[in-house]
């Protein structure tokens, strides 16, 4: 940091937060409010003087409340930049701190919040993490026994910068411990707070039983865990390291900890795996090694630069494997635990790489985006009419559309990714999609079912994963009828619930509509407007006399060509078991209500030689 501070294309925001940004990849302007510190930082040399004689302690977040610190402070000893800032919440107005700070007359009480407007070409998200509390576990006594504290407390209290200046103490007596034990995963693979690993877990805490065995060869450490995850390079080696050094695993997670009211000492009761027993160990302390949780502004971060989060609350990447550092917006790139649980080296080498993708917009005079975007038709939007509208500017995930009352919805072009959900969402087909227009689709439903059409499965598919799973189907040579015929949208957002009713018109057998799971969306949250939008279509079918059997949402990843076969397998037979004459009929009695619904079709561009005429009903 303090490399970084020295750097002459580097500037520090400290003591900030970011309000509101607006604009797209390359051209970014984002609004920074510089909270007051009520301390001129120009004139603060870092002396600690006014520190020295305020007379208002309050508990230090930064050693976890574990010791106190001043209402006029520093975060840390080595806080970059080392200037002081004002606790107004705690401080009494005893202006004490202006008395010691002298001739640097460096303490403004007038201070006000500050506003900086930046323009900046990209964006790098690096947030970090929080610990889960485990207060909420109540069978671990965190927050009831004194002698239960968390990893991060262990951390500062054996650091010799830390409030014991490395000394561990019990904080019950202050005397130093015998006995310790450290139980991983609390709170982390456990269905009740976060399923998930938190990766580093395993490695902090071998890390620091062998620095207190290195510190007190005599004390007795004992390691709980369910399984030992050291997966990268030396790691392995370091956890041999820990067993030789003496220190115990235990294969079980504790089942509950238990209090000595007296002494203070701790029983742990757990199942040793490896002995097949129940086993109770006294120990003086005890180390609770707690899961990594998101941010808690995670949420409002997301909405502030239109990110995607995954269902453990973790920022999105745009794809795993191919786009592990871009979010779903061009331009904001993650890095660190913001996007999910890692280690240190992880962390600096995802930082290496959004770096790097972030220089190769900033090296570039223009940048190239898919030609997929969509346009509006403004003699078609009803808003250039006046009349209250702004369906599409609520469906677009990346706030890509403005909309005025009596004024046409106007797409920035730069931040639609072209996942097609506002063309479906368009109540007058006000809207359209480049490569994926209204006619297009229409012309390849008819194409597709052009001959027996009731024999048919028409699949509408996502481009990024139900696609991708029909063609992992067969590449691995998964074997399925070969009634089943795709159309590809990028996303199933795009799916329009009339292409359904356009394909019974036609006479299909069954109609399958897929994309990706939740988690997965390519677009944010184009799968959820899919699912909402596609969980009326069974009873509409059955008010117009279709079976709704015969049509089916299934969610299909890139790598389940199993799950895909298996759908249309399922589907195939289905299709074989109805009575095609009753499915005939079925269409033709549906058949004009499904063209009194897509008369409007009639107006958009392009469409009207594609209807049959039977469509238009007078």
């Amino acid at each position: 940091m303090v490399d970084a501070a020295r750097h002459p294309n580097i500037e520090i925001l400290s003591y900030s937060e970011l309000n509101r940004v607006d604009g797209y990849i390359g051209n970014f302007r984002a609004e920074v409010v510089k909270k007051p510190r009520y301390v001129i930082e120009d004139r603060c040399n870092g002396c600690g003087e006014c520190a020295q004689v305020c007379p208002i302690e309050v508990p230090n977040p930064f050693e976890l409340d574990i010791a106190p610190r001043k209402a006029i402070d520093v975060p840390h000893g080595q806080a970059v930049p080392l200037k002081y800032a004002i606790d107004m919440e705690n401080c009494i107005h005893c202006y004490k701190c202006i008395s010691a700070c002298g001739k640097l007359d460096a303490i403004d009480f007038s201070q006000e919040p500050d506003v900086v407007d930046l323009e900046v070409g990209t964006i790098v998200v690096a947030t970090g993490f929080e610990s889960f509390d485990p207060q909420v576990i109540p069978e671990y006594g965190y927050g009831r026994y004194p002698n239960v504290i968390t990893a991060m407390e262990l951390e500062r209290l054996a650091n010799s910068a830390g409030p014991t200046i490395g000394r561990l103490v019990r904080p019950s007596d202050g005397e130093a411990p015998k006995s310790i034990a450290l139980i991983q995963c609390v709170g982390s693979r456990d269905k009740r707070y976060n399923e998930y690993c938190s990766g580093f877990c395993c490695m902090y805490t071998i890390k620091n039983a062998l620095l207190l065995k290195q510190t007190n060869h005599d004390m007795d450490i004992t390691i709980y865990y369910m399984d030992i995850r050291t997966p990268s390079k030396g790691y392995e080696e370091f956890y041999n390291r820990a067993r030789q050094a003496g220190i115990r695993f235990i294969q079980g997670r504790p089942s509950q900890i238990t209090e000595d009211p007296v002494t203070h000492n701790l029983f742990v009761e757990a199942e040793d795996q490896t002995l097949g027993q129940v086993i109770e160990l006294e120990v003086d302390m005890v180390s609770l090694s707690a899961a990594a949780i998101p941010h808690r502004d995670t949420e409002e971060l997301a909405s502030t630069l239109t990110l995607s989060r995954s269902p453990s609350g973790f920022y999105m990447e745009y794809h795993p494997k191919l786009r592990p550092v871009d979010s779903p917006t061009d331009g904001v790139f993650l890095a660190g635990a913001a996007q999910g649980p890692k280690d240190i080296p992880a962390s600096v080498a995802q930082a290496s790489a959004a770096s790097s993708r972030a220089a190769r917009i900033l090296a570039a005079d223009t940048w190239e985006i898919e030609p997929i975007t969509a346009h509006v038709w403004e003699d078609r939007c009803i808003s250039a009419q006046g009349k209250r509208c702004g369906v599409c500017a609520t469906a677009c995930p990346y706030g890509a559309i403005y909309v005025e009352q009596g004024q046409p919805a106007v797409i920035t072009q730069a931040k639609c990714h072209g996942c097609g959900g506002c063309v479906a969402e368009c109540p007058h087909d006000a809207i359209t999609q480049a490569h994926f227009t209204d006619p297009q689709m229409v012309s390849e439903i008819q194409a597709l079912l052009a001959d027996n059409p009731e024999d048919k499965i028409l699949a509408f598919m996502c481009h990024w994963c139900s696609y991708g799973g029909a063609d992992n189907a067969g590449s691995s040579h998964f074997e399925y009828p070969p009634t089943s015929r795709g159309v590809r949208v990028m996303c199933s957002a795009r799916m329009d619930q009339d292409f359904i009713l356009e394909a019974f018109r036609q006479g299909a057998g069954m109609v399958l509509v897929s994309g990706c799971h939740p988690q997965d969306c390519h677009y944010i949250s184009g799968q959820q407007v899919a699912d909402k939008r596609f969980s009326r279509v069974p009873r509409a079918l059955e008010r117009m006399g279709i079976n709704p059997e015969r049509f089916r949402v299934e969610w299909i990843s890139a790598a389940e060509g199993e799950k895909y076969a298996r759908v249309i397998t399922e589907m195939d037979a289905k299709l074989r078991s109805l009575d095609k004459e009753q499915l005939r009929a079925e269409n033709r009695a549906a058949a004009p209500q499904i063209a009194k619904r897509l008369k409007r079709w009639q107006t958009v561009p392009d469409m009207a030689d594609l209807l049959a005429e039977e469509v238009v009903v007078e």
